[in-house]
């Protein structure tokens, strides 16, 4: 926990929860009673959660008991007493922190996600000639990612701020046939997904643009059958992916939340269990959080890892770049980039 809360603390980016970072590490070297006895009551609960998730399960818990927490604690003078100050706040708010904590996790959603998984399914499914793609994003929080799919409005008004080697992908519907939005009980609400957030006016400003694509999205949240499921229970989600012939899916920032024991059991389960012939896209941060971006990985019709592209930044706008393995997977899989003249009309 230290370690995690070091790593997130040192980040080149700071929208929010680095000072809170910041001090969970300095309270954890000087071992707080309140921060060291919260910790260890939340590794002894049964799910297999990574050292990093519960750092930012924790500044989300204390934000969800005391919202103004950064802008209170920022006011104190000095790391001493800023560090009691936030002693203090846990001890007193730790029955709810604890509650949060081992019924809730970071339901972070985010507005762009959708992007990538859009030109890799279209480009997949339109070189393979499929029609009825059933698509499964795991650990979809809020559930907005399966109703983007497909919504050229919602592509065109991003794609722009996330080139591809200076390029912009064209739209390439995917052949939907069912999708799926799949996370632990209880699927969390727009209220939760606030909280997760972090308290600046960047992500103020993400929150904005969250909820105005709820509004403006055109599938309508019906069309998307969501499922409380852990994927943790390997049984549950293979019986899953099979009875409901699933041969796409999508994990965004999920992985990272579990122990680095389980999460090749999770993958292996999800490609073993996918319909033939499948696409599993997984993103993860680089570095654990520690460092801006993420990389790409995929599994398709062979069973076999390829990480073929970065992402300069996990909130997908700047750059994306192919990775060499990117390159073996283009040629099978063309993506085809918009002119400018075609993006100007």
């Amino acid at each position: 926990m230290l370690r995690a809360a070091e790593r997130l603390s040192a980040h080149p980016q700071d929208h929010g929860w680095k000072a809170i970072y910041s001090l969970f590490a300095q309270g954890f070297r000087q071992s707080s009673p309140a921060l060291v006895d919260i910790a260890l009551r939340f590794h002894a609960l049964p799910p297999d959660d990574s050292a990093t998730h519960g750092i930012t399960l924790l500044g989300i818990a204390l934000k969800a008991a005391v919202p103004d927490v950064v802008d209170r604690l920022s006011a104190i003078d000095g790391p001493s007493q800023r560090l009691r100050a936030l002693e203090g706040l846990l001890a007193l708010h730790r029955p709810m922190i604890r509650q949060v904590m081992g019924q809730r996790h970071n339901s972070f959603t985010g507005a762009r996600r959708f992007l990538v998984p859009q030109v890799l399914l279209g480009a997949y499914f339109a070189t393979l000639g499929n029609d009825d793609v059933n698509f499964a994003d795991l650990g979809t929080g809020l559930g907005i990612l399966p109703r983007q799919l497909n919504c050229g409005r919602s592509f065109n008004r991003f794609r722009d701020d996330l080139t591809w080697s200076g390029k912009v992908p064209e739209f390439v519907p995917i052949p939907l046939a069912r999708r799926f939005g799949v996370d632990r009980g209880t699927l969390p609400d727009l209220a939760w997904v606030r909280t997760c957030y972090g308290p600046s006016a960047y992500y103020g400003r993400m929150l904005d643009e969250l909820t105005s694509t709820l509004e403006a999205v055109e599938t309508p949240a019906g069309a998307v059958a969501y499922r409380e499921l852990d994927i943790l229970d390997r049984e549950r989600l293979s019986a899953f992916l099979k009875q409901e012939r699933i041969n796409a899916v999508n994990l965004s920032y999920v992985l990272y939340e579990l122990a680095p024991a389980v999460r090749e059991s999770v993958v292996d389960t999800i490609v073993n269990s996918l319909r033939y012939p499948g696409l599993v896209i997984i993103m993860e941060p680089l570095g654990e959080l520690g460092s801006p971006g993420c990389a790409v990985t995929v599994y398709d019709h062979r069973r076999r890892p390829l990480r073929i592209l970065a992402v300069s930044d996990g909130h997908f706008r700047g750059e994306v770049t192919e990775l060499p393995p990117g390159n073996d997977f283009r040629r099978r899989y063309p993506i085809g980039f918009a002119s400018d003249e075609a993006r100007m009309r």
